[in-house]
């Protein structure tokens, strides 16, 4: 059998799975879970994708996040009240085109508690991954998302400023990080206390990769937090059982904390 009929058959398997037992009355399945793609990086183009009052876009959609090698995957509310629990999947662009049959891993099932957010704690880093998740309700009906794909590079390693590090004028502040493998591209982002981009500077190239801030007047006494972010490429379009999917790929530093003191 082609690989390319797996992934049909393991999903016509995964719905008939719940399906055959009919917990209660409803046999209405719930409306399909929408993930949300990877929408664009803070910093380009000027974007910031911090939502803090709409965690339906907080952080971006599918991305890199600043904690280990991990993936995060977001879906808009799910609009159904009953709503059980969800069950998490991956699979990868080279586990589908390479020689493994069972190319699709149920990785997690959680109770469901309206949340939008999910870490996949485990995402190995260099694949371009791709994620769907299963609501089943309290009558065991089941239905699935739509899939959202993404790839992980490696980290950039922060060198200075320190976290908590202290100075009496950002003017003061070099920042300066190792270079990341397969990088492309690296932007450094400082953000205020509460998440408001208000400097970043990209490098002409790989090398220094450090810059004194040049940002706006900080006054004291302030708390500034600073990351690098790292790209690699964008835009390569994979086709998975007959649908396009465009992968960027990316990874997020470390978070710091610096303050700005009388």
């Amino acid at each position: 059998m082609k690989k390319i009929f797996l992934l049909p058959i393991i999903v016509i398997l995964l719905m008939n799975c719940t399906g055959e037992e009919n917990l209660g009355v409803d046999s209405t399945p719930p409306e399909p879970p929408e993930l949300i793609p990877h929408l664009g990086d803070t910093g380009v183009l000027g974007a910031n994708y911090y939502y803090p009052n709409n965690l339906e876009l907080e952080n971006n959609g599918i991305d890199a996040v600043p904690e280990g090698n991990q993936m995060q995957i977001q879906w808009y509310n799910i609009t159904d009240s009953d709503i059980d629990y969800l069950e998490i999947f991956r699979f990868s662009a080279e586990a589908y085109y390479g020689d493994s049959l069972d190319f699709v891993e149920k990785i997690n099932s959680l109770n469901y508690d309206n949340q939008s957010i999910y870490r996949d704690v485990t995402a190995p880093v260099n694949y371009n991954l791709f994620y769907f998740i299963k609501a089943v309700d309290e009558a065991g009906n089941s239905t699935l998302s739509d899939t959202v794909g993404y790839k992980l590079t490696h980290k950039p390693s922060l060198i200075q400023p320190s976290n908590h590090e202290s100075f009496s004028n950002a003017n003061n502040i070099t920042f300066a990080w190792d270079a990341a493998a397969n990088a492309i591209q690296y932007i450094l982002l400082v953000f205020d206390e509460n998440r408001n981009l208000i400097w970043q500077w990209t490098p002409l190239g790989y090398d220094p990769l450090e810059t004194q801030y040049e940002g706006p007047t900080i006054d004291p006494s302030a708390t500034l937090i600073w990351r690098v972010d790292v790209f690699g490429q964008s835009g390569v379009i994979y086709t998975i059982e007959g649908n396009d999917y465009i992968i960027d790929s990316g990874a997020e530093s470390e978070e710091r904390y610096i303050y700005i003191t009388e």
